[in-house]
């Protein structure tokens, strides 16, 4: 798994999430998590899952290359861009090779702070081609990461 040396507002919930894909049998293949450029000008967070069919055991026929998750937090500075809005976003895409480039990037149905648990279950759905089956809840400290991740926006904006 990789790294991020600096802790960042959101690596507590995306190792909790990754906990709970991996204690549900679908062990992330790598993940990450940083706070990245966009458009030069403006920074979000950022971080990624992938799961492939060797280490997490998803179905090899159906996903290849694997998947990917990718949880973004943004500023919302940019929205009159065309950005996203301010907060998180969960979307996934599917790997079109080996070395991580994936296909169109598509909604998820795990939205803002979702549990870890809710999380999983949204993946297990979506690798199994069903309806997500489990009420959506909020992670249990969802109001500290939203703060934290707001706190980080503040200083991003005024550097």
């Amino acid at each position: 798994m990789t790294t991020q040396t600096r802790a960042l507002p959101h690596d507590p919930y995306i190792t909790a999430v990754c906990d709970a894909l991996t204690a549900a049998g679908l062990e992330p293949a790598d993940h990450f998590t940083d706070d990245s450029d966009t458009a030069g000008s403006h920074r979000y967070l950022r971080a990624v899952i992938t799961l492939d069919p060797d280490i997490s055991g998803i179905d090899a026929a159906r996903w290849p290359d694997g998947l990917i998750l990718i949880w973004e937090w943004h500023t919302g500075i940019e929205a009159e861009n065309g950005e996203p809005e301010r907060g998180p976003v969960w979307e996934w895409a599917r790997l079109v090779d080996p070395h991580g480039q994936c296909g169109e990037r598509l909604a998820f149905t795990a939205l803002g702070y979702p549990s870890p648990a809710y999380v999983m279950e949204s993946v297990r759905a979506l690798i199994e081609r069903r309806n997500q089956s489990v009420p959506a809840e909020r992670w249990e400290r969802a109001d500290e990461l939203d703060a934290a991740c707001e706190a980080w926006g503040v200083e991003e904006a005024s550097a």
